[in-house]
């Protein structure tokens, strides 16, 4: 059967505004699927991608894994002999994803948007007014020792983030869900899966040593400079030192709510120290990406709006934490509080959006990953099949 091809010249021309190279640029020679490190024969990219991008074939290119496969180490984008940039464009293709599958819809396309941004903050700071209006501590500050917790009590702050939470989990759910549907419905086989918690155990163990991130800068087939050779190192530091500060806040939790231990807690306790050196960890590592952006804007592939937004108020969340501490102990209440407002907006702000910000990478690349080892155990099985049955 002849399938019917219907091309979105719109979709085309949102990829190209994504920062992506003029498309008649490529002309199908195969160099970028070639060198590509985690490319494989069985699903080689970008080059499908390219030539999908190039015809507008929407729904074929998005409901897709190997736009999530790739992990933008740029050696495609190094070795292309025309320079169309496929990494630019495979980068371009994840961002609009995002805000395709976003459920709900709006909130994708709020993100994408600069406009939106003053409404995107608004949100947070209103529910926290409303809070201290509601406490009657809106025209003076705590008085006597500095402790957080006199101007928000615990259980606001434990209440209003558990609910950003559930409700970004929804969310990144929603999204997720549709995406996964999305390849199955795209795959060739009918999206025949395998053992999925063989898969998921696979790919969590992939996810934490940064296999791939590690492939790229090991299995490169030359000498040309990607300017990405940092990502392996910079993303693990990012990538441990957020899980770090999640299982600071988790164990600060836990602390207050079974044990009575109310903060602040002294410097030297251990989950003090797990939070500071996570945070430092997480703080150089944005400092590299940041630095790598700015001074290699022209070389080190693209550089869109969510991707400066999610850096900026990531670094933001993490140093006003840090300057909340400092001031603390320097007992600055005038500043201290008023940096505790700002960081706490900007904590709600990265968790309430997270499916739909540059965070998404962790729901969309995971179901990549995901689908594309379930698949491969599944091809696996049935290879196994006879000399099982012998």
């Amino acid at each position: 059967m002849i399938e019917k091809l219907e091309p979105d010249l719109d979709f085309k021309r949102r990829i190209m505004d994504l920062d992506a190279r003029d498309l008649s640029f490529c002309y199908q020679c195969g160099t970028c699927s070639t060198v590509c490190p985690i490319s494989t024969a069985d699903n080689p990219f970008p080059r499908k991608e390219m030539i999908w991008v190039q015809w507008g074939l929407k729904e074929r290119a998005l409901a897709n894994p190997s736009i999530w496969m790739c992990h933008q180490c740029g050696e495609c984008s190094a070795y292309c002999p025309r320079d169309a940039k496929p990494a630019s464009v495979m980068a371009a293709l994840r961002d609009y994803s995002i805000g395709h599958y976003a459920a709900p819809g709006f909130l994708g396309a709020a993100l994408s948007e600069p406009k939106y941004l003053p409404l995107l903050f608004a949100l947070p700071v209103a529910i926290l007014l409303a809070i201290l209006a509601g406490l009657d501590r809106l025209t003076a500050l705590p008085e006597g020792r500095i402790v957080f917790a006199k101007l928000f009590p615990d259980f606001y702050v434990e209440a209003l983030f558990d609910i950003a939470v559930g409700l970004a989990i929804v969310g990144a759910l929603a999204g997720g869900v549709r995406y996964w549907l999305a390849l199955r419905r795209g795959a060739a086989d009918g999206g025949r899966d395998a053992n999925l918690g063989a898969a998921l155990a696979h790919v969590i163990a992939d996810i934490l040593r940064h296999g791939k991130f590690k492939r790229c800068n090991e299995d490169s087939v030359g000498t040309r400079p990607t300017h990405q050779t940092h990502l392996y190192k910079t993303h693990l530091a990012v990538f441990y030192g957020f899980l770090g500060l999640v299982a600071t806040t988790t164990s600060v939790g836990i602390g207050i709510h079974f044990f009575g231990y109310l903060t602040p807690w002294p410097l030297w306790h251990p989950v003090k120290i797990l939070g500071n050196v996570s945070g430092t960890a997480l703080v150089a590592g944005l400092a590299v990406f940041l630095w790598h952006r700015i001074g290699e804007q022209a070389r080190a592939q693209k550089s869109t709006y969510t991707d400066w937004l999610f850096l900026i108020v990531l670094l933001l969340a993490v140093a006003s934490g840090f300057a909340c501490e400092s001031l603390r102990l320097a007992g600055l209440a005038a500043l201290a509080y008023p940096t505790y407002f700002v960081h706490l907006t900007l904590v709600f702000f990265l968790l309430v959006y997270f499916p739909y910000s540059k965070f998404g990478h962790v729901v969309y690349r995971t179901a990549a990953m995901l689908y594309t080892q379930s698949l491969l155990d599944a091809r696996s099985l049935v290879a196994g099949a006879p000399s099982a049955a012998k």
